[in-house]
């Protein structure tokens, strides 16, 4: 199993009970309101219909005491605008473990995550900001969030399974696994950046299928031995779409098995190169520039990848291990000569007296 899901697997073990409530139960259909400082107290277990205002992330801080959640949400619609919620120590600020919880405005962090969200849980998050050990980790249910700012020491935002929506968002690093790190479920990424992450930028694992449409990825590096890949897949499925991927400090792009689609992707390669295909991935590649030291493309151990009008503006451009069954099938638009091509027929045929 990869260390990141041995790592998320820890983390979900730690916090999995939840701290006693230390607010008042809320009534049905009944408003919280919170005035301005800070409250040494957990919002509890609560169920919706319900809603918490505070007078500003910042302003109003509700800050759970050791060993408590801040608030866990178990079912029914909850509102949450204009506060902070923290937690310390192996504890989530908010866990969504079912119902739908929509946070407008809204700080949160978390020991262990800023926000937690598993079981039949919904999250939909606007103008918010979230950190942790994991800023959002997405075990099951869904979780959309839009104009996001997220940290996290161990990854941005962690998905083991679910669906996860993100769009107009940041992630800033350094996290020690990844900035965004998937290895289950569904994603769709729109307009997001990705800065400083660590050693990978996106990481897509295992089962995971992630759809990308506009990401920039910048400053991934070199950490305990591990190449900083922009982009990494491992025997998942990814599409991506209009992305700019720099300061790569391994590859660009590094796939291991799995099935990668490139459309219009803007990259410069690290030390590994460009884009590296390795243990049977398969590779759709069409519009995208590659420069960087070399080589633009690496496919390996029987990787398969089709290409069409890209520009490679690198020296080598394509290194490929032929005796491996690896391939790079050039198509319309492609001006140099593809590698691993038998000779003609005829000169294979012997020489009669």
């Amino acid at each position: 199993m990869p260390a990141l899901a041995l790592a998320i697997l820890s983390f979900l073990a730690a916090i999995a009970g939840a701290g006693p409530a230390a607010a008042a139960a809320a009534g049905p259909d009944e408003v919280i309101r919170l005035g301005p400082g800070t409250h040494p107290s957990s919002l509890g277990r609560v169920r919706g219909p319900l809603r918490i205002e505070g007078a500003g992330a910042g302003v109003t801080v509700v800050a759970a005491p050791e060993g408590e959640d801040g608030l866990v949400v178990e079912a029914g619609t909850v509102a949450i605008a204009g506060l902070t919620l923290t937690a310390a120590g192996p504890r989530a600020g908010l866990k969504v473990l079912g119902g739908e919880v929509t946070l407008d405005g809204v700080a949160v962090s978390g020991g262990a995550a800023g926000v937690f969200v598993d079981g039949t849980g919904r999250l939909a998050g606007r103008d918010i900001d979230l950190s942790g050990g994991y800023g959002l980790l997405l075990r099951s249910g869904e979780a959309s969030l839009s104009g996001a700012r997220v940290r996290g020491s161990l990854a941005g935002v962690a998905v083991l399974g679910g669906r996860l929506r993100l769009e107009r968002s940041s992630i800033d690093g350094p996290a020690t696994e990844a900035g965004v790190s998937i290895s289950g479920g569904t994603a769709a990424i729109e307009e997001v950046v990705i800065r400083s992450p660590g050693p990978s930028g996106l990481s897509v694992l295992g089962s995971a299928r992630v759809e990308v449409h506009g990401l920039d990825v910048s400053g991934a590096l070199e950490e305990n031995g591990i190449l900083g890949d922009c982009v990494q897949l491992r025997r998942a499925s990814l599409e991506v779409e209009a992305a700019v991927l720099t300061r790569c400090g391994g590859a660009a792009v590094e796939a291991s098995g799995g099935t990668l689609a490139l459309h219009g992707v803007d990259a410069t390669g690290g030390d590994a190169g460009c884009l590296v295909l390795l243990d049977g991935a398969r590779a759709q590649l069409e519009g995208n520039r590659c420069t960087g030291r070399g080589p633009a493309v690496v496919s390996a151990s029987g990787a398969q990848a089709w290409a069409t009008m890209n520009r490679w503006l690198a020296d080598p451009v394509l290194w490929v291990e032929c005796g491996s069954g690896a391939r790079v099938h050039l198509g319309v638009g492609e001006a140099v000569r593809e590698p691993c091509r038998k000779q003609p027929e005829t000169l294979d045929k012997p020489v009669r007296p």
